[in-house]
């Protein structure tokens, strides 16, 4: 058993009695979907950056910083975008007092965008949770020889069973120590792989002279179609305005997310450098594995342990995050809201449950399905982004906005997101057909249509 095994099974452990001891404290809904809103700001902030990032960051923007090079900072640019937008709201935000996404939408704008806007999550962060789950078959499979497809199957009942059991308890807590694992691994990994792979001017020798332009090769389209999937998942990511709800208070939301945005930058700077350096060093390798092949290759087996673990662990975290925001849909959203409006909250808590399993099954199906990472997990951003970015932006930024709007924005960017992405053969980024036709359909439809009574933009706007 190599050390990696030992280091893993210490850390299963513990992961299941956090589990176990969320379990205990989710003795309701509320506890169980927002941690009772109790929240306190370190808790906050390492729940916030550890939701943020996962394999996006150390699988997603490692291929692209060691495909592209300077390219990958508009990936950096879009996630640092974002959360400055989620800074200027979280006080709003926490003060709305809400579970979801939905629950939002249907304040601002009525029922119908709550129904269209939960299957456009369910869709697009079931499709997240298997890229996460994908992700994690790669670590295993980088240390262990274990069949990738076993790997996945493991990681994904692992990350169900402690999601069922503690809820945002369990996740919020998981969080902390996976964020802690990650940046003590990247602060190990950066500078040793920066000065093996000869510094600033080993990159200059040894990589192509495209990795240092603006766009690192991939022209301003591209770049920006690395750029906005990211920018428009954030800025309205459920994951995240749970966490704000979460909060125990609203300055401790404002809080968490400026020290979350610090945070997060921090680790994909740090990425960035430990895959442009890998890139140096292991030029014909699969980018999608450039942090982990210098754990393997390059550290020593205790530092590479501690650095696999790492990505393991924040990988998690995000998978958990993304499992337990859809099944709060199916829920809250759908359950609660439209077949049962006097469930008890043991109904509520068992049918979230039951989501978790169902949900993490079918992310496990795309997992196995998918050849690659970074498409996989593209597709899912694009999805949710396209589909409710714009809507949710308007809520507090555009009086104008109406239900009819809202609801062909969201139906318009879900429909043309997944028939561009799987029905079209063509170069052009899907997240530009899906946002444009979303925005279209917001600002022209809303223009032609009269508000109804359904719509309360009043809690948005309120000083």
């Amino acid at each position: 058993m190599n050390i990696f095994l030992i280091g893993m099974i210490v850390y299963l452990i513990i992961l299941i009695i956090i589990g176990f001891v969320g379990a205990g404290k989710a003795k309701d809904s509320d506890h169980y979907l927002v941690a009772g809103r109790g929240l306190t700001l370190p808790v906050l902030t390492g729940t916030i950056i550890a939701g943020w990032l996962g394999a996006g960051t150390v699988v997603g923007h490692a291929n692209i910083s060691y495909s592209n090079g300077f390219g990958a900072l508009w990936w950096v640019l879009g996630g640092t975008a974002a959360i400055s937008i989620v800074i200027a709201i979280s006080k709003k935000l926490r003060r709305l007092n809400l579970y979801t996404v939905p629950d939002l939408l249907e304040l601002r704008y009525g029922p119908i965008a709550k129904v269209i806007g939960s299957v456009t999550i369910i869709i697009a962060f079931t499709g997240i949770v298997g890229s996460q789950i994908k992700a994690m078959s790669y670590v295993l499979e980088a240390v262990t020889n274990i069949d990738p497809k076993i790997g996945a199957i493991i990681g994904a009942l692992l990350v169900i069973f402690y999601t069922v059991m503690g809820g945002m308890y369990s996740v919020a807590y998981t969080d902390v120590l996976q964020y802690a694992m990650l940046l003590i691994g990247l602060l190990i990994a950066a500078p040793i792989a920066f000065s093996s792979a000869g510094g600033f001017s080993g990159w200059e020798i040894n990589l192509p002279s495209s990795h240092f332009e603006l766009t690192g090769g991939l022209g301003l389209s591209g770049a920006l179609a690395i750029a906005l999937p990211f920018l428009m998942l954030a800025t309205v990511d459920q994951n995240l305005y749970q966490r704000m709800y979460s909060a125990k208070s609203a300055s401790v939301a404002r809080k968490g997310a400026v020290l979350g945005l610090i945070g997060g930058v921090t680790v994909m700077l740090l990425v960035f450098v430990i895959a442009v350096s890998s890139a140096v060093m292991f030029p014909d390798i699969n980018p999608d594995l450039a942090v982990y092949v210098i754990a393997t290759e390059l550290l020593n087996p205790f530092l590479g342990m501690i650095l696999l673990l790492a990505i393991l662990s924040i990988v998690m975290s995000t998978a958990d995050s993304y499992l337990l925001s859809p099944a709060t849909n199916i829920s809250k959203d759908l359950y609660n809201r439209f077949i049962n409006k006097d469930a008890t909250d043991k109904q509520i808590l068992i049918i979230t449950r039951i989501a978790v399993v169902v949900l993490g099954l079918i992310g496990l199906a795309g997992a196995l399905w998918f050849d690659t990472f970074l498409r996989f997990m593209l597709v899912g951003y694009t999805v949710y982004g396209a589909g409710v970015f714009f809507p949710i932006l308007a809520a507090f930024l555009w009086r104008g906005a109406t239900y009819k709007g809202a609801v062909a924005s969201i139906s318009g960017g879900l429909l043309s997101t997944l028939i561009w992405e799987f029905g079209v053969n063509s170069s052009i980024p899907t997240i530009y057909i899906g946002a444009t036709t979303s925005l279209i359909l917001l600002v022209l439809v809303s223009l032609i249509t009269k508000h109804s009574d359904s719509e309360n933009a009043d809690a948005f706007f309120a000083k």
